[in-house]
């Protein structure tokens, strides 16, 4: 499965805590834009964090703790299943530098 950059800063940011609210993922879009200032209204960013949830809960990556309606899940909290931790510890190792041997 082909993860896009959002959708690793989710994982990586679940294997930091055991659980996290949704509403902890809004700060992707202020850290990776670095000084620009893009004015994206909180709707448009909400619903694009909800699809990568019901994208990467779809993968079995995460569980998803909330309401499901007729129309629409209400998502909570999100947990790593396994996979999703064997997934994040390779995303975290691929970002570390590695110190060339002299």
């Amino acid at each position: 499965m082909r993860l896009s950059k959002l959708q690793k800063f989710i994982l990586e940011k679940c294997h930091n805590f055991k659980a996290s609210l949704p509403v902890e993922f809004y700060d992707f879009y202020s850290s990776v834009r670095g000084g620009k200032k893009r004015a994206k209204s909180k709707k448009i960013i909400q619903d694009i964090i909800h699809k990568s949830l019901d994208s990467l809960v779809a993968g079995d990556l995460l569980t998803a703790i909330g309401k499901k309606t007729a129309k629409k899940w209400f998502i909570h909290k999100v947990k790593l299943t396994n996979i999703g931790k064997k997934l994040a510890i390779n995303i975290i190792k691929s970002r570390q530098r590695k110190l060339p041997i002299k």
